[in-house]
Protein backbone atom coordinates (compact mmCIF):
# COMPACT_ATOMS: atom_id res chain seq x y z
CA UNK A 1 0.00 0.00 0.00
CA UNK A 2 1.51 3.34 -0.80
CA UNK A 3 1.41 5.60 2.92
CA UNK A 4 1.94 9.06 0.65
CA UNK A 5 -0.87 8.48 -1.46
CA UNK A 6 -3.41 7.28 2.08
CA UNK A 7 -1.67 10.11 3.60
CA UNK A 8 -2.92 12.57 0.54
CA UNK A 9 -6.43 10.78 0.76
CA UNK A 10 -6.82 11.39 4.72
CA UNK A 11 -5.67 15.01 4.32
CA UNK A 12 -7.93 15.66 1.36
CA UNK A 13 -10.63 13.81 3.14
CA UNK A 14 -10.46 15.81 6.52
CA UNK A 15 -10.28 19.22 4.64
CA UNK A 16 -13.91 18.05 2.66
CA UNK A 17 -14.82 17.38 6.04
CA UNK A 18 -14.03 20.25 7.20
CA UNK A 19 -15.75 22.86 4.96
CA UNK A 20 -19.19 20.49 5.07
CA UNK A 21 -19.48 21.66 8.66
CA UNK A 22 -18.24 24.63 7.92
CA UNK A 23 -20.93 25.39 5.27
CA UNK A 24 -23.82 23.96 7.81
CA UNK A 25 -22.35 25.65 10.58
CA UNK A 26 -21.94 29.57 9.36
CA UNK A 27 -22.77 29.31 5.45
CA UNK A 28 -26.67 30.17 6.39
CA UNK A 29 -25.96 33.08 8.95
CA UNK A 30 -23.29 34.30 6.23
CA UNK A 31 -25.87 34.36 3.54
CA UNK A 32 -28.38 35.84 5.42
CA UNK A 33 -26.32 38.72 7.27
CA UNK A 34 -25.00 39.57 3.39
CA UNK A 35 -28.55 39.16 2.19
CA UNK A 36 -30.70 42.88 0.89
CA UNK A 37 -32.97 43.11 3.84
CA UNK A 38 -34.01 46.74 2.34
CA UNK A 39 -35.22 46.35 -1.52
CA UNK A 40 -35.81 48.87 -3.80
CA UNK A 41 -39.77 48.96 -3.68
CA UNK A 42 -39.29 49.11 0.43
CA UNK A 43 -36.69 51.86 -0.48
CA UNK A 44 -39.53 53.86 -2.41
CA UNK A 45 -42.44 53.28 -0.02
CA UNK A 46 -40.08 54.56 2.93
CA UNK A 47 -39.14 57.83 1.31
CA UNK A 48 -42.88 58.59 -0.21
CA UNK A 49 -44.22 58.18 3.64
CA UNK A 50 -41.27 60.37 4.41
CA UNK A 51 -42.01 63.35 2.24
CA UNK A 52 -45.83 62.66 2.64
CA UNK A 53 -45.28 63.65 6.48
CA UNK A 54 -42.60 66.59 5.37
CA UNK A 55 -39.47 64.44 5.86
CA UNK A 56 -36.77 64.19 3.67
CA UNK A 57 -33.73 61.40 3.60
CA UNK A 58 -30.80 62.81 3.25
CA UNK A 59 -28.55 59.98 4.80
CA UNK A 60 -27.55 56.92 3.41
CA UNK A 61 -28.66 53.50 4.68
CA UNK A 62 -27.43 50.35 5.46
CA UNK A 63 -29.71 48.25 3.46
CA UNK A 64 -28.07 44.39 4.63
CA UNK A 65 -30.09 42.37 7.39
CA UNK A 66 -28.34 43.24 10.56
CA UNK A 67 -28.11 41.44 14.30
CA UNK A 68 -27.58 42.65 17.54
CA UNK A 69 -27.94 41.94 21.12
CA UNK A 70 -28.53 43.31 24.88
CA UNK A 71 -25.71 44.59 27.02
CA UNK A 72 -25.67 45.10 30.48
CA UNK A 73 -23.95 48.03 31.93
CA UNK A 74 -23.27 50.19 34.60
CA UNK A 75 -22.30 53.87 35.25
CA UNK A 76 -18.52 54.04 35.62
CA UNK A 77 -17.28 56.35 39.07
CA UNK A 78 -13.56 56.59 37.87
CA UNK A 79 -14.03 60.07 35.86
CA UNK A 80 -15.93 61.16 38.78
CA UNK A 81 -13.36 60.11 41.14
CA UNK A 82 -10.52 61.41 39.12
CA UNK A 83 -11.92 64.98 39.01
CA UNK A 84 -13.16 64.36 42.68
CA UNK A 85 -9.23 64.06 43.68
CA UNK A 86 -8.28 66.40 40.97
CA UNK A 87 -10.61 69.53 43.16
CA UNK A 88 -9.43 68.17 46.53
CA UNK A 89 -6.04 69.05 45.97
CA UNK A 90 -7.39 72.64 44.72
CA UNK A 91 -8.77 72.66 48.18
CA UNK A 92 -12.51 72.62 46.88
CA UNK A 93 -15.63 73.23 49.44
CA UNK A 94 -17.79 70.36 49.34
CA UNK A 95 -21.98 70.24 49.69
CA UNK A 96 -24.37 67.61 49.66
CA UNK A 97 -27.45 68.09 47.96
CA UNK A 98 -30.32 65.93 47.13
CA UNK A 99 -28.23 63.12 45.73
CA UNK A 100 -25.90 64.82 44.45
CA UNK A 101 -21.75 66.26 45.59
CA UNK A 102 -21.35 69.92 44.69
CA UNK A 103 -17.47 70.24 44.55
CA UNK A 104 -16.56 74.55 44.83
CA UNK A 105 -13.46 76.01 43.66
CA UNK A 106 -12.35 79.04 42.63
CA UNK A 107 -13.99 80.10 39.29
CA UNK A 108 -15.57 76.43 39.24
CA UNK A 109 -18.54 73.92 40.63
CA UNK A 110 -18.66 70.58 39.69
CA UNK A 111 -21.71 68.75 40.87
CA UNK A 112 -21.20 64.73 41.08
CA UNK A 113 -24.58 63.37 41.08
CA UNK A 114 -25.53 59.68 41.79
CA UNK A 115 -26.63 58.34 38.54
CA UNK A 116 -23.11 59.04 37.45
CA UNK A 117 -23.62 62.22 35.63
CA UNK A 118 -21.30 64.71 36.17
CA UNK A 119 -21.81 68.58 35.40
CA UNK A 120 -18.62 70.93 35.55
CA UNK A 121 -19.51 74.64 35.24
CA UNK A 122 -17.18 77.35 35.07
CA UNK A 123 -18.35 80.67 36.83
CA UNK A 124 -17.13 83.01 34.08
CA UNK A 125 -16.00 81.00 31.53
CA UNK A 126 -12.75 79.84 30.02
CA UNK A 127 -11.74 81.75 26.74
CA UNK A 128 -11.98 78.97 23.98
CA UNK A 129 -11.12 81.51 20.83
CA UNK A 130 -12.25 84.94 19.06
CA UNK A 131 -15.41 84.56 16.78
CA UNK A 132 -15.34 81.18 17.38
CA UNK A 133 -19.15 80.74 16.29
CA UNK A 134 -17.50 81.22 12.79
CA UNK A 135 -14.29 78.92 13.44
CA UNK A 136 -14.48 75.80 11.12
CA UNK A 137 -15.33 72.65 12.64
CA UNK A 138 -12.21 70.69 12.58
CA UNK A 139 -10.10 73.88 14.10
CA UNK A 140 -13.24 74.01 16.79
CA UNK A 141 -13.22 70.10 17.30
CA UNK A 142 -9.40 70.28 17.72
CA UNK A 143 -9.36 73.40 20.39
CA UNK A 144 -12.32 71.96 22.63
CA UNK A 145 -9.99 68.57 22.55
CA UNK A 146 -7.17 70.17 23.58
CA UNK A 147 -9.17 71.76 26.37
CA UNK A 148 -10.66 68.58 27.79
CA UNK A 149 -7.66 66.99 27.48
CA UNK A 150 -5.60 69.30 29.17
CA UNK A 151 -8.55 69.48 32.02
CA UNK A 152 -8.03 65.51 32.31
CA UNK A 153 -11.69 65.30 31.43
CA UNK A 154 -11.29 63.07 28.26
CA UNK A 155 -12.14 59.75 28.70
CA UNK A 156 -11.53 56.69 27.04
CA UNK A 157 -13.32 55.39 23.69
CA UNK A 158 -14.51 59.12 23.07
CA UNK A 159 -15.60 59.90 19.41
CA UNK A 160 -17.11 63.38 17.94
CA UNK A 161 -20.82 63.43 16.98
CA UNK A 162 -22.31 66.20 16.00
CA UNK A 163 -22.31 70.49 16.75
CA UNK A 164 -25.81 72.05 17.74
CA UNK A 165 -25.67 75.55 17.50
CA UNK A 166 -29.10 77.06 19.38
CA UNK A 167 -30.48 80.43 18.08
CA UNK A 168 -29.74 82.25 21.47
CA UNK A 169 -25.72 81.93 19.66
CA UNK A 170 -24.51 79.19 22.05
CA UNK A 171 -22.70 75.66 20.91
CA UNK A 172 -22.80 72.39 22.02
CA UNK A 173 -20.03 69.83 21.07
CA UNK A 174 -21.66 66.11 21.35
CA UNK A 175 -19.30 63.29 21.90
CA UNK A 176 -20.65 59.41 22.47
CA UNK A 177 -18.82 56.57 23.56
CA UNK A 178 -17.53 53.36 21.91
CA UNK A 179 -17.57 50.51 23.85
CA UNK A 180 -16.15 46.99 22.58
CA UNK A 181 -16.51 48.61 19.43
CA UNK A 182 -19.69 49.90 19.77
CA UNK A 183 -21.74 52.85 19.47
CA UNK A 184 -22.72 53.95 23.23
CA UNK A 185 -25.24 56.81 22.63
CA UNK A 186 -26.30 57.15 26.15
CA UNK A 187 -22.55 57.56 27.18
CA UNK A 188 -22.10 60.89 26.24
CA UNK A 189 -19.65 63.68 26.86
CA UNK A 190 -20.92 67.44 26.65
CA UNK A 191 -19.08 70.48 25.70
CA UNK A 192 -21.33 73.91 25.90
CA UNK A 193 -19.72 77.43 24.69
CA UNK A 194 -21.43 80.70 24.44
CA UNK A 195 -19.71 83.77 23.93
CA UNK A 196 -16.03 82.65 22.60
CA UNK A 197 -15.89 80.89 26.23
CA UNK A 198 -15.83 77.01 27.57
CA UNK A 199 -18.77 77.67 30.01
CA UNK A 200 -19.56 73.77 31.27
CA UNK A 201 -18.89 69.92 30.49
CA UNK A 202 -21.24 67.14 31.03
CA UNK A 203 -20.13 63.65 31.05
CA UNK A 204 -21.96 60.36 31.38
CA UNK A 205 -20.00 57.57 30.77
CA UNK A 206 -20.59 53.86 31.08
CA UNK A 207 -18.75 50.76 31.53
CA UNK A 208 -19.58 47.41 30.12
CA UNK A 209 -21.15 44.28 32.62
CA UNK A 210 -22.41 42.02 29.87
CA UNK A 211 -23.90 41.03 26.32
CA UNK A 212 -26.01 38.95 25.88
CA UNK A 213 -27.64 36.56 24.23
CA UNK A 214 -25.00 34.19 23.27
CA UNK A 215 -26.58 34.61 19.68
CA UNK A 216 -27.21 37.87 18.20
CA UNK A 217 -31.01 37.91 16.78
CA UNK A 218 -32.27 40.18 13.87
CA UNK A 219 -32.95 44.00 14.17
CA UNK A 220 -35.50 45.55 12.43
CA UNK A 221 -34.34 47.43 9.34
CA UNK A 222 -33.58 51.28 8.93
CA UNK A 223 -36.93 51.74 6.85
CA UNK A 224 -38.99 50.31 8.95
CA UNK A 225 -36.89 52.14 12.18
CA UNK A 226 -38.04 55.31 9.72
CA UNK A 227 -41.61 54.60 9.21
CA UNK A 228 -41.86 54.07 13.09
CA UNK A 229 -40.57 57.49 13.73
CA UNK A 230 -42.95 59.38 11.68
CA UNK A 231 -46.02 57.14 13.38
CA UNK A 232 -44.62 58.52 16.49
CA UNK A 233 -43.94 62.09 15.66
CA UNK A 234 -46.43 62.64 12.91
CA UNK A 235 -46.71 65.35 10.25
CA UNK A 236 -44.57 68.17 10.42
CA UNK A 237 -45.56 71.75 9.02
CA UNK A 238 -42.07 72.77 8.20
CA UNK A 239 -39.48 70.05 6.07
CA UNK A 240 -37.33 68.04 8.26
CA UNK A 241 -33.93 66.52 7.31
CA UNK A 242 -33.18 62.92 8.08
CA UNK A 243 -28.95 63.37 8.08
CA UNK A 244 -27.77 60.05 9.61
CA UNK A 245 -29.31 57.03 10.98
CA UNK A 246 -27.13 54.76 13.07
CA UNK A 247 -27.31 51.27 14.92
CA UNK A 248 -26.07 51.50 18.33
CA UNK A 249 -27.63 51.31 21.90
CA UNK A 250 -29.13 53.96 24.33
CA UNK A 251 -31.01 54.17 27.13
CA UNK A 252 -31.89 57.07 30.09
CA UNK A 253 -29.59 57.50 33.07
CA UNK A 254 -30.63 55.24 36.20
CA UNK A 255 -29.50 55.41 39.10
CA UNK A 256 -28.94 51.82 39.67
CA UNK A 257 -25.81 49.17 40.12
CA UNK A 258 -26.57 47.62 36.54
CA UNK A 259 -29.41 48.02 33.79
CA UNK A 260 -29.76 46.32 30.58
CA UNK A 261 -29.79 48.43 27.60
CA UNK A 262 -31.05 47.48 24.30
CA UNK A 263 -30.26 48.28 20.67
CA UNK A 264 -30.91 51.40 18.62
CA UNK A 265 -31.50 52.64 15.84
CA UNK A 266 -30.50 56.34 16.28
CA UNK A 267 -32.06 58.99 14.22
CA UNK A 268 -30.83 62.79 13.45
CA UNK A 269 -32.83 65.19 12.12
CA UNK A 270 -31.50 68.91 11.31
CA UNK A 271 -28.38 68.13 11.97
CA UNK A 272 -29.36 68.09 15.98
CA UNK A 273 -32.23 66.30 17.08
CA UNK A 274 -31.93 62.67 18.05
CA UNK A 275 -34.27 60.43 18.21
CA UNK A 276 -34.15 56.30 19.26
CA UNK A 277 -36.18 53.24 17.84
CA UNK A 278 -35.92 49.87 19.73
CA UNK A 279 -34.36 47.77 17.02
CA UNK A 280 -36.01 44.73 18.04
CA UNK A 281 -39.35 46.40 19.08
CA UNK A 282 -39.32 49.11 16.71
CA UNK A 283 -41.13 51.65 19.66
CA UNK A 284 -39.88 55.18 19.84
CA UNK A 285 -37.91 55.45 23.14
CA UNK A 286 -39.70 57.74 25.33
CA UNK A 287 -37.09 59.43 26.48
CA UNK A 288 -35.50 59.68 23.57
CA UNK A 289 -34.14 63.45 24.14
CA UNK A 290 -33.34 63.91 27.41
CA UNK A 291 -32.65 67.30 28.62
CA UNK A 292 -30.18 67.62 31.14
CA UNK A 293 -30.26 71.25 32.80
CA UNK A 294 -27.49 72.38 34.60
CA UNK A 295 -28.37 73.37 38.31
Amino acid sequence: MNLGRAKSILIIAFIGLNLFLGYHLFWPDFGRLTSVAVTAEEMRITEAILKNNNYFLEASLDRAIQTSDFLTVSSTSDIQMQIMGRLIEKGALVQEFEGASIYITTGETAVFNSSGLTQILYDSGIFLAEDSINLELSELKSLVEQFINEKELMPEGIVFDYLEKTEAGSMILYYYQVLDNMPIFAGQLKVIIESDNIKAVEIYWLKLIERGPVREMEVISATEALTNLVKGLGPNSEPRMINRIDLGYFSGEYDAEKWEIPPVWRVVLDGQDCYYINAFTGNLEQDSIIPKQLP
